[in-house]
């Protein structure tokens, strides 16, 4: 009876020993397939996919004539997508909602004109930047002299004259208009905010606002193409820009950085910066 016992006993500590060794080795005989990398999966596939906002000339816009999405930047990734052996898939929407894209996979790759700023460096990857800009304050030259403005020292200055000022939904123009609010220099109703910078300028035209707040090149592709005479009434140096991918993407990013750093030592990358008019601050 007891060696009984002893052997159905001894039966249990074999099988809970078997468990334990078939547990612990599984992992070992039958390793997980690793996850392919970002850039692998997109040159399995064939292709990017690239989100813009395109409202912002001459970096991404909508071509009036083929209704294709146009301009420096895009010229810029179709060029290192080449070299690349891809071909780029572009998928437009609303520039606030690019990076939330980026970070859930849903596209491989945002081009909007992104400035490299410390709090995004913390939600994504940049590549290295192609260009630098400035920011500016732009009105209508009837309204500023009406108001007698000619030079604003600072952009606190909005708050002297009360202007309105629009700018684009998830910027970095609308978070320092923002936190001028927060510090009680101005009142949130002087600051209103676009999905498409498009729409802010038409607002400009139309005066319904007082002034728009923005970067080179936009700026200066507006006061040089549109029929309202605009003026820059205020700007200083602002943000490098660059693309922006996911944090896993880092092997992405090196293939483009590889290729953009060729396209500047070779000349490239002026002579796309040259077709757009594109130039960078001193």
């Amino acid at each position: 009876m007891v060696s009984t016992k002893v052997f159905a006993l001894s039966l249990v500590v074999v099988a809970v020993v078997l468990f334990a060794i078939g547990y612990f080795l599984y992992p070992v005989l039958n390793p997980p397939e690793e996850k392919p990398s970002k850039w692998e999966e997109i040159k399995a596939r064939g292709y990017i996919v690239v989100a813009t906002s395109p409202d912002w000339p001459p970096f991404e816009y909508i071509d009036p004539q083929t209704k294709e999405i146009i301009g420096y930047e895009v010229e810029l990734m179709n060029r290192i997508a080449e070299k690349l052996g891809i071909r780029v898939e572009w998928k437009p929407m609303s520039f606030d909602a690019i990076i939330a894209a980026v970070k859930t996979g849903e596209v491989d790759l945002g081009v909007s004109g992104f400035s490299i700023t410390p709090k995004r460096t913390e939600e994504v990857l940049f590549t290295i930047y192609h260009d630098v800009t400035e920011v500016q304050l732009i009105m209508r030259e009837d309204r500023a002299k009406e108001l007698g403005i000619s030079r604003l020292e600072k952009l606190e200055d909005i708050a002297k004259y009360n202007l309105v000022v629009g700018t684009g939904s998830g910027t970095t123009q609308l978070d320092e208009l923002l936190d001028l609010v927060k510090k009680g220099v101005i009142s949130r109703d002087q600051v209103k905010e676009y999905k498409d910078f498009g729409a802010a300028l038409e607002d400009l035209k139309a005066g319904r606002i007082d002034a728009v707040y923005a970067e080179t090149p936009v700026t200066t592709w507006w006061i040089s193409t549109e029929p309202v005479k605009l003026v820059v009434v205020y700007g200083r140096p602002y943000w490098p820009v660059a693309f922006v991918a996911s944090k896993d993407a880092a092997d992405l990013v090196a293939k483009i950085d590889g290729v953009l750093a060729e396209m500047i030592a070779n000349g490239e990358l002026a002579a796309i910066k040259e077709k757009w008019n594109v130039t960078t601050p001193p």
